[in-house]
C-alpha cells in the first residue's frame, strides 16, 4: 500500500478518508500511472492539494471517468441503390 500523509503528529477524519484517496493510491486502483493521472488533472479531474500531498475525490473521480466515455455513432445502414 502507499505511504500515507506525512506524520504531523495529527491524524485525518476519518470521514475524509472514505471520501478522497491519495494520488498514488487512487491511480493504481484505477490501473494507471501518476503521470497519467497528472494528465486527468490538467484536462479536469477534480482533486485537493492538502498537506503538500494530492488527494483525489473518490466519487467525483469515477463521475469525471464516466463522464469522459463516449459511445460510438450507430453505423448507418446502406439504402438499397436506385437503378
Amino acid at each position: 500500500m502507499v505511504s500515507a500523509v506525512p506524520d504531523k503528529g495529527k491524524v485525518l477524519d476519518q470521514q475524509f478518508l472514505a471520501e478522497y484517496a491519495i494520488e498514488a493510491s487512487w491511480a493504481e486502483e484505477y490501473g494507471v500511472c501518476k503521470r497519467t493521472v497528472a494528465r486527468y488533472r490538467a484536462d479536469g479531474l477534480p482533486y485537493l492539494t492538502f498537506a503538500g500531498v494530492i488527494w483525489i475525490h473518490k466519487r467525483g473521480g469515477r463521475e469525471w471517468i464516466a463522464d469522459r466515455i463516449r459511445q460510438r455513432n450507430r453505423r448507418r445502414q446502406r439504402q438499397p441503390s436506385a437503378i
